[in-house]
């Protein structure tokens, strides 16, 4: 066998101990160092697990060692290239579950800010209004809300509760204000009418980019369905026409 077969094989051999093999239950208890990255090569929030990405790039990463016929060094670089590309590509791609989320998300934010702002208004404090808010709104937005409510209910100072939504794609940085506003003590209503301007601003340009990309995958079905009609209709007719007068 060639080197590259062998060295396929041994991949091979290893990337089916490695999918096969579970942590003990006491190890996955063990927090895993992670190796700080770049963001742009970061795998974005709900992508597939590493151990999965791994597996499918070196999946991938053997196809090169297998075909290539040229030098071992090139095959290896090839293979290395194309499982990287692979395991980073597949974390930068959104689930379309977590898409759909985080777009509902984006929608209810302006109505449930002008909702907690209107409960801080009629005297409710911030804990409160927060749980009433969450009731009231459901869903998964409502869930984040619950979650900080629930927070403040163990014991967290309700700077501390807010927190926990400080990496939140859609609520961290309402999220993060409104902790600095709970730990100085200061008036919130202000600073949650301009979050909920700025939402409303997010959720119109997240509507319109939506109705755009709706046209853009609209272009191939109506593509197939309308040019074979016209190639049938206009340009085969001439393409004939020619032909006959050339012909006579």
């Amino acid at each position: 066998m060639t080197s590259p077969i062998v060295i396929a094989s041994a991949v091979a051999a290893g990337l089916a101990v490695h999918l096969a093999w579970r942590p003990p239950p006491v190890g996955r208890l063990v927090e895993a160092r992670r190796v700080p990255l770049p963001r742009w090569l970061q795998p974005r929030a709900g992508a597939l697990a590493a151990r999965t990405r791994a597996g499918a790039g070196s999946a991938v990463g053997l196809v090169p060692l297998i075909l290539l016929n040229g030098p071992l060094w090139i095959s290896l670089g090839v293979a290395l290239a194309a499982a990287l590309l692979v395991f980073f590509g597949l974390g930068r791609i959104e689930p379309a579950a977590l898409a759909a989320s985080r777009a509902e998300l984006v929608a209810e934010l302006p109505g449930a800010l002008d909702l907690l702002s209107a409960c801080l208004a009629g005297g409710m404090p911030l804990r409160g209004a927060t749980a009433a808010v969450a009731a009231a709104i459901g869903g998964p937005l409502g869930a984040r809300l619950a979650g900080v409510v629930a927070r403040a209910n163990a014991g967290f100072g309700d700077g501390d509760a807010w927190s926990s939504l400080r990496d939140d794609d859609v609520l961290g940085t309402v999220a993060r204000d409104l902790a600095r506003a709970a730990d100085a003590g200061t008036a919130v209503g202000p600073l949650l009418a301009r979050h909920a301007e700025s939402a409303r601003s997010a959720a119109q340009a997240a509507a319109v980019s939506r109705a755009k990309a709706v046209g853009v995958r609209t272009i191939v079905p109506v593509s197939l369905c309308y040019l074979p009609a016209f190639f049938l209709i206009g340009v085969v007719p001439v393409i004939a026409g020619v032909l006959v007068a050339l012909l006579r």
